[in-house]
């Protein structure tokens, strides 16, 4: 009996393994907009070969565009955990029912080891609200987190986390979702601009943590963030809000199953900087097509201080037809008489058998071409008047044509 029970245990650990290394391996993302697909399947190539299981929520400030991989799936939520814990009990200081110079005592049962320095302080040390805030988010320190969460209930920052949208939210278990620890982050910026002392003091201690091995390390600013760790679950996480001067964003990775710690800190830092250089590139511009704005599912391109818009999308709001070779990788756009070659990698285009040269060479992004808006606006016999304060074109075109639409 002995032996059959010792072999059912191996078969199970097995079945167990088996499961976990098929759970590691599988990778489910989407993204909000198409503007995202290009960062979206270079992530995904960074993480298709990485040992464990990664998930990753990217939100731009500006648009509200998101991608995510293994977005909704559960994590352990390890320290980052921290991060809703302090801003539940920030919003009860902001609403007058708790003050940050409150003195509370650190009792036997707020003991634990791991992170932190109040663990060598001597059981009935006191310390005001506001000294424990700071370790437990400078130093992530988990003695300073239990003394918190004693006095203001683990379950009603749960029940928090639950009213914010928290989806992947336990009463048993510290586990979350790449998504809802980022919606955590997205309320805390929505805090300090209604709350501006209470939110902007937990954004500045986010920024000094001690801890800037992930998201912030490869990066030119500053970034307010919370780090997690749960080695027996190959767990390591981190969730920030990144000052990005042009496009800021809110982005969380977090990890289950991977071989060590500094592993998975070099695949987040490989996530941080790939997001950071892509939002550099990004653009937010408004267009407006004879007072109306235009909108196209892929969004301009402003490269060298000119603006590259999608050729199709843009045609179709002036009216014209597109014709595409994709032998020769040439498109038509031919409006009222008038009719643009253009040829994907050339700098040259033909308006009526006319060469003319481009400021930039013709784009082939995404399955769209993209061409300057200033040169196709002038060949159909419009004018482009730019805001560089407001990111706005502002595109003045003789009367378009029955039919056409501006969005």
């Amino acid at each position: 009996m002995k032996k059959l029970f010792t072999i059912a245990l191996l078969l199970i650990c097995s079945f167990l393994l088996t499961f976990v290394q098929a759970d590691a391996g599988e990778i489910k993302s989407c993204a909000s907009s198409a503007s995202y697909n290009d960062l979206l399947s270079q992530l995904v190539d960074v993480l298709r070969n990485e040992k464990g299981t990664y998930g990753v929520y990217l939100i731009d400030l500006k648009s509200g565009h998101w991608l995510g991989i293994n977005h909704e799936e559960p994590f352990h939520a390890a320290s980052t955990f921290k991060l809703p814990a302090n801003l539940y009990l920030y919003e009860q200081i902001a609403a007058g029912r708790i003050s940050p110079q409150t003195t509370l005592t650190y009792r036997k049962g707020h003991y634990e080891t791991g992170t932190g320095l109040l663990q060598y302080r001597p059981v009935g040390s006191k310390f005001t609200i506001a000294a424990l805030v700071r370790y437990s988010i400078v130093y992530s320190d988990n003695v300073a987190t239990n003394i918190l969460l004693s006095y203001v209930g683990k379950q009603n920052v749960k029940n928090y986390m639950r009213n914010l949208g928290g989806r992947v939210v336990s009463d048993t278990q510290n586990v979350t979702c790449p998504q809802d620890i980022a919606g955590y982050m997205l309320h805390l910026l929505k805090f300090a601009a209604e709350h501006p002392e209470q939110g902007n003091t937990l954004l500045e201690l986010l920024e000094n943590t001690v801890f800037n091995d992930r998201i912030s390390k490869p990066l030119p600013v500053r970034v307010a963030h919370k780090i997690g760790n749960w080695p027996s679950t190959g767990t390591y996480n981190d969730v920030g809000y990144v000052k990005h001067p042009q496009n800021p964003y809110v982005i969380a990775v977090l990890s289950k199953y991977t071989p060590s710690r500094e592993k998975a800190c070099q695949v987040i830092q490989t996530i941080s900087r790939l997001v950071y250089d892509y939002q550099t590139r990004l653009v937010h511009v408004k267009i407006l097509l004879n007072g109306k704005e235009f909108k196209s599912e892929l969004p301009p391109l402003l490269e060298g201080g000119c603006l590259l818009v999608p050729v199709r999308d843009i045609a179709k709001a002036m009216g014209a037809e597109v014709c595409w070779n994709s032998a020769s990788r040439t498109a038509e756009v031919t409006q009222a008489g008038t009719t643009l070659r253009l040829e994907v990698g050339s700098s040259v285009a033909v308006v009526n058998n006319k060469e003319v040269t481009l400021p930039l060479p013709v784009q082939f992004v995404e399955g769209c071409i993209f061409a300057p808006l200033g040169f196709i606006s002038e060949a159909f016999g419009g004018q482009v008047e730019w805001d560089s304060n407001s990111r706005t074109a502002t595109v003045h075109l003789p009367l378009l044509p029955n039919g056409a639409s501006c969005s």
